[in-house]
């Protein structure tokens, strides 16, 4: 996955701070207040997905030594994953979470892919992260996790009318540090990722709501709004 610069074996790069463009690329939403007020049982959910774009990618000063790639374990599917109903929806959710997380610490996005079907959204989110992996080392990984489930309900979006259940829980997130393979290339424009110069290994805690409907014996996920607490 990592290429030589030089015949030296040296890599030239920054260590930048990553962060999320709303959820590792999961999508703005303002308040719960909202998500509760358009997404009712078999009635409205927000009409559209949003997300930041990312933020100037700042902090590029030349390193000479070459940096140690994060050791990623993959994770393992949560029990209930196919048990249907609302507890194998709950549990697609935290798989989904895990999933994202291993993406993008990894490049590795088959399993998540399989999981996320807003077909614009995760097709950027896939885009993305092969983008960054392509451009930088991940050096200290990103950590998400679910925390508590606060409510699940049978809801239907609006306006591609897509009804499933709808599941609302609380998750941390703790940025994760990747640093460039070139300095000299050219940096490419992330719309599901942003990145920041600080050095800064706060978790912060959001809320977010997501959207599944039943695919055979398992749940794939259609929406997923989010935001910080």
């Amino acid at each position: 996955m990592t290429t030589k610069l030089s015949t030296i074996g040296k890599w030239i790069g920054a260590a930048i701070v990553i962060v999320t463009a709303s959820f590792l690329g999961f999508h703005t939403f303002n308040a719960r207040a909202h998500a509760n007020a358009e997404l009712q049982s078999g009635a409205q959910s927000p009409q559209s997905d949003s997300t930041e774009q990312s933020g100037p990618q700042s902090g590029d000063t030349p390193q000479s030594a070459e940096p140690t790639p994060a050791e990623i374990t993959k994770p393992t599917p949560p029990p209930h994953l196919y048990a249907g109903g609302q507890i194998g929806a709950q549990a697609t959710s935290q798989w989904y979470v895990d999933l994202w997380a291993y993406a993008f610490n990894t490049g590795n996005t088959e399993d998540f892919m399989k999981v996320c079907q807003n077909d614009d959204y995760c097709t950027r989110v896939n885009n993305d992260v092969q983008a960054l992996h392509a451009d930088r080392i991940v050096t200290r990984p990103i950590t998400i996790k679910y925390l508590m489930t606060k409510e699940i309900w049978d809801c239907t979006s609006t306006p591609d009318q897509i009804s499933g259940t709808c599941i609302t829980f609380d998750y941390s997130e703790q940025s994760g540090t990747a640093i460039r393979k070139d300095n000299d290339a050219t940096k490419p424009d992330y719309s599901t990722i942003s990145f920041s110069s600080k050095s800064d290994e706060a978790v912060d805690h959001y809320e977010g709501t997501m959207l599944l409907v039943a695919d055979g014996d398992t749940w794939v996920v259609k929406h997923f709004w989010t935001h910080k607490e």
